[in-house]
């Protein structure tokens, strides 16, 4: 896979907290938002959305624990204005799976034009792939495959990377982490691998044969992370998950978030 390179620049804060940093890359700014499975025990969507003000966060990557990905589904006006009026943009949504059925596959992509989803977290079968590759150009909405740990279809780097061979380079990786950890690689060198068919990140923390811990209290190189994705050029959404403490996650991510703060701006 194609690598991009960059000229090396320092991270810098920004007083948005929405942003983990600016000035990379040209002055690109990555936007950091949290995964709404995190909030899976706050099932009104207002609720989550509670969760991730406590964040100081304005980006969420909603999934099917609080609204499906139907637009046709008789309350998702109801949900896109109640996004509007909070102010929470939704620049990715799953894990969804994607089959042979293109029609089904289609409606998908149809929800997510209609939310203004940049990028569709996905879990996608082999046969699915020439029906996506159609589907991304039509609807400008990327595939990013997402890595879900051992047993998984896509539990290695290597597994993804074969999967992407011969497609559009518009159907890439969400690159979790957490389960690359789980799975014995480490993320920066999984990021490395992929290069530009980063699409979306996943940031959690995990130890090695071990449990997943607050973010930056794990064996994830946070800062050799920021610099992967500089390096690949990458400039997609940044979701922090963390799966732990689910009746009150919020004290610990936002732990979390004020680790991946300092280890990003430090790079």
């Amino acid at each position: 896979m194609k690598k991009i390179g960059a000229t090396k620049q320092p991270f810098s804060m920004v007083s948005n907290p929405a942003l983990a940093w600016a000035g990379a890359a040209g002055g690109r700014q990555y936007t950091v938002g949290a995964q709404s499975y995190s909030f899976r025990e706050f099932k009104k969507l207002e609720d989550s959305i509670a969760c991730l003000r406590k964040l100081g966060l304005s980006h969420m990557e909603f999934c099917g624990v609080h609204f499906p990905p139907d637009k046709d589904d008789a309350n998702f006006e109801v949900v896109k204005r109640a996004l509007e009026q909070a102010g929470v943009s939704v620049p990715c949504y799953g894990v969804e799976g994607f089959g042979a059925d293109s029609a089904a596959n289609q409606k998908k992509f149809e929800f997510a034009k209609a939310l203004g989803v940049k990028v569709l977290t996905a879990d996608p079968a082999p046969e699915s792939f020439d029906n996506l590759d159609d589907l991304t150009a039509e609807f400008g909405v990327k595939v990013a495959i997402h890595n879900h740990g051992p047993g998984a279809r896509y539990d290695k780097v290597a597994d993804t990377l074969r999967a992407l061979e011969k497609h559009s380079s518009m159907i890439g990786a969400c690159v979790d982490t957490g389960h690359s950890i789980r799975s014995q690689e480490k993320p920066h060198e999984v990021i490395t691998a992929l290069g530009d068919r980063v699409h979306s990140l996943h940031l959690k923390d995990w130890r090695f044969g071990g449990p997943e811990t607050i973010l930056g209290e794990g064996d994830m190189d946070m800062a050799a992370v920021a610099r992967a994705l500089h390096t690949v050029g990458f400039n997609g959404p940044i979701m922090m998950e963390y799966e732990e403490s689910a009746t009150d996650p919020v004290p610990d991510m936002r732990k979390g978030l004020d680790n991946w703060r300092r280890a990003s701006s430090s790079t």
